[in-house]
């Protein structure tokens, strides 16, 4: 009986706290969606105008560049999977200047299937739609890259893994974040796609946390049941 009445407390203690993980992961992932969704509604600037900011305070908003792409320092982003079919995107270089200054961003053009060709980005002066993205990072079981050498595949978009073989020169400034193309009149065609909107979903967090709270029910229901059939069991004095 002792071990039974530990095992409901230990059972209901464990059940309760990941019912308040799922919980603290849906108030995580409604401030999450909420910031994008603050961010992404603001008019757009120049991305000159967030050359000083953090990674981490102008992601997701949308910024306007002008200059050129740099196609011979393309790098392909593998293991990519947009609207259920595999494929890569596309990261390109694109150079810009700021009162006289060299700078270069890393832009994700987009989502291409393997099954298709990479179009070469569009020559020539260019000005382009896109939102600040910050630098990736690998995840528990993710396949790391090379730590030196130049890159032409990578897992993912790691700027600071990049900046040394993407800056033309010491005086060129490589931004601290990419940026996603989003749209362009000098752009045509279907390829590559868009890259696709964060999933501003709340998931599976609140079902989860009710989950186990109807488990943490369940055990405390089994345990009375069971002490129940113990006390009617035992012989009468």
């Amino acid at each position: 009986m002792v071990a039974l009445h530990l095992l409901a407390v230990v059972l209901v203690v464990v059940m309760a706290n990941l019912s308040m993980w799922q919980f603290n992961r849906l108030n995580e992932r409604k401030d999450f969606n909420a910031s994008v969704r603050d961010r992404a509604s603001m008019q757009p600037v120049p991305i000159a105008d967030l050359l000083s900011t953090s990674p981490e305070d102008g992601e997701w908003r949308p910024v306007v560049a002008t200059g050129m792409f740099r196609a011979e320092d393309e790098v392909i982003v593998l293991n990519r999977s947009q609207d259920n079919m595999a494929g890569v995107d596309a990261l390109t270089p694109f150079d810009f200047t700021v009162d006289g200054k060299s700078y270069v961003v890393l832009v994700d053009r987009g989502f291409v299937p393997l099954t298709a060709e990479i179009p070469a980005p569009p020559s020539g002066e260019v000005e382009f739609l896109g939102r600040v993205r910050k630098s990736q990072e690998r995840r528990l079981g993710g396949l790391t890259d090379p730590s030196t050498g130049v890159l032409r595949e990578i897992q993912r978009v790691n700027v600071d893994r990049l900046a040394d073989q993407v800056a033309t020169s010491p005086d060129q400034t490589v931004l601290p974040f990419y940026v996603d193309f989003l749209e362009s009149p000098s752009v045509t065609g279907n390829l590559p796609a868009r890259v696709a909107n964060p999933d501003l979903s709340e998931g599976p967090h609140l079902s989860y946390a009710i989950q186990w709270i109807i488990f943490a029910i369940c055990a405390v229901v089994a345990w009375f049941i069971l002490v129940r059939r113990a006390l009617r069991s035992r012989p009468s004095a």
